[in-house]
């Protein structure tokens, strides 16, 4: 059979290979009437253009911004930098600033964090063709749906074993999104998808590191270079997922579930609208986020504060617990991976914010101490390899100086798609990521042009990303008095 395969022209395989399901859907599917699915687009892009803002000035995404020069000049706009680039170039560093701050959303199924990869790839893309918010939209829809059509096939167990799917899954799916705003057909999308599973890579390995927001990066530009590849008649195996050798044989880890007759389901209801997304209510891991939303709710109702607490027990899912691998962090990248410190730090404050993920904060006495309290426990993994959808939800029990226990459980997170945040919730995140980043007019210019995406053309959006995040040009906007327009 492999023998078989070998002589097979590329590009000549049967119709029936999972990129081209994939790719006969993304590139027919009418989309325009789907109005809830376009209002939760709206809302997850500009959740994550804002995280952009604030991570742009992160010491990773600034880094990368000095090695511009290595993939030419082009008019792509780069967040915090007035500097334009090519927009393979563009989408990397986006991509990296996106996911910098681990304040961007994530996608339950998929396990990764989409709007990451696509958006950046997609503005980056969108600028290059002077195309509009509503063509971003819809582009951003199908790359989601793609990335939940390859989700069923190999997770969980493509994930526990170690892969990173923000840049595994969401590279490939990030090709057929942008793909999508090319409008290339069925045959080059295939062809696109294809080229994206040899770009495709990331292990979990670099949680905690400027490496893990770079994957987001590297799938952004990935993505769109297999997209513009396609589009100029590169061509490759349309069995590189699921055929020997490919992406499923080599990355899908002891038990992936395969597709078979999984994908008949594509977009009937679309993966936005009946799975949603997690948007970030905390600027660290999402697998301390049910945790830390039942310890702020038993702390505002029975009113105790960390002197009342003798131990803090919390219970979180299996992958969970691999994820948040520092329990005495020393960098604000650990941080951001540490139930104990974000659980002190809610403790402490009633808030998790970005300030508290910095080289000075991570160092705080009055944190540090309190580490010892928080005790994690992980459940069994057994039941998680064999149910992609499975969400158990996540415990907590607060145990006071008064005798008393205090318990709480979470199946989903505050942000989630059946407890969104609220209109306040997104005010201070909006506040969180770009005060003392931008100024107050460049502040309200901003939230003007996300509120009426649709009818923008992304140059416009673009324009908004190019600002000047030196030290100097931060420090004066910290000084102004900050007026935010959603």
């Amino acid at each position: 059979m492999k023998q078989a395969e070998a002589s097979i022209r590329p590009g000549t395989e049967p119709a029936a290979t999972v990129a081209q399901r994939l790719a006969a859907w993304a590139a027919s599917a009418r989309l325009e009437h789907a109005w809830q699915a376009r209002r939760a687009a709206i809302e997850a892009i500009s959740d994550v253009v804002v995280c952009m803002v604030a991570g742009g000035r992160d010491e990773g995404p600034r880094r990368v911004r000095s090695a511009l020069g290595v993939w030419g000049s082009g008019q792509a706009s780069v967040v915090g930098s007035t500097v334009t680039a090519a927009p393979a170039a563009a989408a990397l560093v986006n991509g990296m600033a996106a996911h910098a701050l681990d304040f961007d959303d994530a996608f339950q199924q998929g396990v990764n964090h989409p709007s990451a990869v696509f958006v950046p790839a997609l503005l980056a893309l969108g600028e290059e063709l002077n195309a509009a918010g509503n063509d971003l939209i819809d582009a951003y829809i199908v790359g989601l749906e793609v990335c939940s059509g390859l989700a069923r096939g190999v997770m969980r167990s493509h994930y526990d074993i170690g892969w990173h799917t923000t840049s595994t899954i969401g590279c490939i799916a990030a090709a057929a999104a942008c793909g999508r705003l090319l409008g290339l057909d069925a045959q080059r999308m295939a062809h696109s998808l294809s080229l994206a599973v040899s770009m495709a890579g990331g292990c979990k390995v670099q949680f905690g590191t400027m490496g893990k927001p770079l994957h987001a990066g590297l799938a952004a530009q990935h993505g769109l270079a297999a997209a513009r590849l396609a589009a100029a008649g590169v061509e490759a195996r349309l069995s590189a997922i699921e055929g020997p050798m490919g992406f499923f044989d080599l990355c899908g880890g002891p038990s992936p579930v395969g597709w078979r007759d999984n994908l008949d389901s594509l977009g009937a209801p679309l993966a936005i609208e009946s799975r949603g997304l997690l948007l970030k209510r905390f600027p660290c891991c999402s697998s301390t986020h049910r945790t830390l939303d039942s310890l702020l709710e038993l702390r505002k109702e029975a009113g105790f504060t960390a002197d009342d607490v003798v131990s803090i027990d919390t219970w979180v899912g299996f992958g969970n617990a691999r994820n948040l691998m520092y329990s005495a962090p020393v960098t604000e990248f650990e941080a951001r991976f540490s139930m104990q410190y974000c659980v002190a730090v809610a403790l402490l404050f009633g808030i998790v914010k970005l300030a508290d993920f910095t080289p000075e904060a991570v160092w705080r006495q009055e944190v540090r101490t309190l580490f010892d309290l928080t005790t994690m426990h992980a459940y069994e993994p057994k039941d998680e390899l064999r149910n992609t959808d499975l969400m158990r939800p996540h415990r907590i029990e607060v145990k006071l100086c008064d005798g008393r226990t205090l318990a709480r459980e979470r199946a989903m997170p505050v942000g989630s798609r059946d407890h969104p945040l609220s209109a306040e919730d997104h005010r201070i995140k909006f506040e969180d990521c770009c005060a003392g980043v931008l100024s107050a007019r460049h502040c309200a210019e901003l939230g003007a042009a996300l509120n009426k995406l649709e009818t923008l053309k992304l140059r416009q959006l673009g324009q908004l990303l190019r600002f000047d995040d030196s030290p100097a040009a931060a420090c004066r906007a910290s000084a102004q008095a900050v007026t935010l327009v959603q």
